[in-house]
């Protein structure tokens, strides 16, 4: 089979679809976002990745042409992750759980993305609003996404009254950045501790 060509204005990468390529490819994404989680999106570079790779610089090139290209690819495969866990709570929406309740369990799905620790998004998401190559838009993606499963909790509550449904979705995002942002900085076991509190701003919001 041929190889899937994804693109972000200037920005190529491709993506086999098995074999050796295909571990090849998501070895270099897995060591770039090791970089990014310990050290920050400005210690990653091509030559870096493909030393610690363990290949040469031509054949990391072939699938990523450039340090943009990894980050589009890792925000991609975040933005995937981040689908699954609404996913999840699209389905349990309609179970028994008190707002407050269902913020908490929504927020520290968040804060543990699998793969993708906070400091990972953290990094991620300063990148694509920072990098001019990458595109905004795909950060309006995430950022509707994440707010909308958020009102999409609020609207299936039933001890919710319909008068304060309409909640800025500005204020919903800012708190669940800035859970993301403060676990980035902690120890996973602080992160029920971090959703609790952001639950809690939420709820106060919504209750004003």
């Amino acid at each position: 089979m041929g190889k899937t060509s994804r693109q972000a204005e200037t920005i190529d990468y491709y993506q086999p679809e098995k074999g050796r390529a295909l571990n090849t490819f998501n070895r270099i994404l897995e060591i770039s976002l090791d970089v990014i989680t310990r050290e920050g999106v400005e210690a990653l570079n091509t030559n870096r990745i493909a030393l610690d790779c363990g290949i040469n610089i031509s054949t990391l090139y072939h699938y990523f042409p450039n340090k943009d290209s990894i980050l589009h690819a890792l925000y991609t495969r975040w933005f995937e992750q981040l689908s699954t866990v609404a996913e999840k709570h699209r389905e349990d929406r309609h179970k028994a759980h008190k707002l407050r309740a269902a913020y908490t369990r929504y927020v520290l799905d968040l804060l543990r993305i699998d793969g993708f620790p906070p400091r990972a998004a953290v990094e991620l998401e300063r990148a694509i609003k920072t990098r001019k190559n990458l595109l905004a838009l795909d950060n309006d993606i995430v950022e509707r996404s994440i707010t909308a499963y958020a009102e999409d909790i609020l609207a299936h509550r039933p001890e919710t009254e319909e008068s304060r449904l309409p909640i800025p979705s500005a204020f919903m995002l800012v708190s669940i950045w800035g859970a993301i942002s403060i676990a980035a900085d902690m120890d996973e076991s602080e992160y029920p501790a971090i959703a609790e509190h952001c639950a809690e701003m939420m709820v106060a919001l919504i209750r004003q």
